[in-house]
């Protein structure tokens, strides 16, 4: 599946949002939203039921945490390298938290 917008569009809205992170001293948001996703970076996600969360540094930097069968759609619908794309296992007991935290350090 192709992006929904040309890849300048994104650029532009990564800039924006990365300016607007700057000028309000943060250094990351977390977006957790599918809708907030796709603006972003066009990640059209189908698994919106399950825990997913897109970072966004205020240096410019998108990662994307989401579970292996989400990942093959997060390469075909979004501008994210694959090296941007971080895979939690959904098995029993599992923390995609604890994920999320690891990609901080």
């Amino acid at each position: 599946m192709p992006l929904h917008f040309e890849t300048k569009e994104y650029a532009m809205r990564l800039e924006s949002a990365r300016q607007s992170l700057q000028s309000r001293g943060l250094d990351g948001i977390l977006m957790f939203s599918p809708e907030s996703q796709y603006w972003i970076c066009g990640y059209d996600t189908f698994g919106f039921a399950l825990f997913q969360c897109l970072v966004l540094s205020s240096s410019g930097e998108l990662h994307l945490l989401t579970r292996a069968p989400d990942f093959r759609q997060a390469q075909q619908t979004s501008t994210l390298p694959d090296a941007k794309i971080h895979i939690w296992k959904d098995v029993e007991g599992v923390n995609p938290a604890e994920h999320l935290a690891a990609i901080f350090e």
